[in-house]
């Protein structure tokens, strides 16, 4: 239905649901003969330091092409959404900071065999404190990023309709009847498409093919062209049929990104496909905010005064999840003619899955 009510027919519906869709794990495509299939080996903690990876069992496993760590990566880390200096690695070099966090990958052929060899590769982790809480991390206890010194990754607040500036004290409900506080948890929630996340790349005279299920095409060409170097003109993205996407595949993640550089490497194409277990603990979350509601008023009902303070949990590397909580302000009263409106938003990060934006991003929150 059209914001008007009336029907609009949709084109895109009968051949993937009647089972003429292709999707990027089923692709039949001349310039991916030959592939390899990437199977990322991924950390089993939430926190910890990387003291040694033993990839010597693993490389002997039968069917096994390559097998590459963190430090294998001449690629530079991704800078962090709201604060650049909280940097993701494409794969795990010194430091895992959630359960899921890719340490290395390995390349097979068949997939089956690089399932078989990932369970012989050796992380040996001295584990660290962890904090899941995005409110304990407000207290900088046990901080992701040393070199920054605080899990705070933005702050921002402001009074609508009343210029900016933090509410710094209660003045909107001094002269209130009545004052009530509740807080409220957003919760953590998955994506959980019907079609995880898969991706294939291939070099073709020099230019980057890469096949996505992605919802936004630009954005992943963006990311590649900035991550390789490249001239635009010299990476192309293709996106076959999408079984779901939510906001969570709004881009490109670290696995799709990195899956260039590997067939460089190997000097052939690199297929991925992420099982349902991946899926649940690596894809992107979305949520994930704790509220303190403040509304005063009279006793009639009716409210004079409303503070929502936020804190957004980022996980473990700051991504879209670090400007929801400006979404979730600009909707902070909703429908209702509040007289005065204020709000506050804290960004932190925690050992959690990343976080960013899942469908309706900012409105349920």
């Amino acid at each position: 239905m059209s914001i008007l009510g009336t029907r609009v027919a949709r084109s895109e519906d009968p051949r993937p649901l009647t089972g003429g869709g292709e999707y990027t794990a089923d692709l039949r495509d001349a310039r991916l003969d030959g592939a390899v299939h990437a199977t990322f080996v991924r950390s089993t903690v939430a926190h910890a330091r990387i003291a040694d990876v033993d990839v010597g069992e693993a490389r002997a496993m039968p069917g096994v092409v390559d097998v590459v760590v963190g430090r294998d990566l001449d690629l530079r880390p991704l800078p962090g959404m709201a604060n650049r200096d909280m940097r993701r690695p494409f794969l795990a070099v010194d430091r895992v900071r959630f359960v899921g966090e890719p340490v290395a990958v390995v390349l097979s052929e068949p997939a089956e065999q690089g399932v078989d060899a990932a369970e012989r590769l050796v992380v040996d982790y001295e584990p660290l404190p962890a904090v899941v809480d995005p409110v304990d991390a407000l207290g900088d206890d046990t901080v992701l990023f040393p070199d920054v010194g605080t899990n705070l990754v933005a702050q921002f607040g402001g009074r609508s309709g009343h210029g900016e500036g933090d509410r710094g004290d209660d003045e909107p409900f001094a002269g209130c009847e009545v004052v009530v506080r509740h807080r409220i948890l957003n919760q953590r929630v998955a994506a959980c498409p019907i079609e995880g996340r898969s991706s294939a790349v291939a070099w073709v005279d020099g230019r980057l093919v890469q096949w996505c299920s992605t919802q936004n095409a630009h954005g992943l060409h963006e990311a590649l062209v900035r991550t390789y170097g490249l001239d635009a003109a010299e990476v192309r993205v293709i996106t076959p049929d999408v079984g779901g996407g939510f906001g969570a595949k709004i881009g490109g993640h670290p696995e799709d990104l990195v899956l260039g550089w590997l067939a460089r490497r190997c000097g052939r194409p690199v297929r991925w496909t992420e099982t349902r277990t991946e899926n649940m603990t690596s894809m992107v979350h979305g949520r994930a905010q704790a509220h303190e509601v403040t509304i005063g008023g009279r006793r009639d009902g009716t409210i004079e005064a409303y503070h929502l303070d936020i804190v957004q949990d980022a996980g473990a590397y700051p991504a879209m999840g670090a400007v929801l909580p400006y979404l979730t302000r600009l909707m902070a009263a909703g429908t209702y003619a509040v007289p005065v409106v204020t709000s506050r938003a804290r960004v932190v990060v925690t050992n959690t899955t990343p976080v960013a934006s899942f469908r309706g991003a900012g409105r349920p929150e």
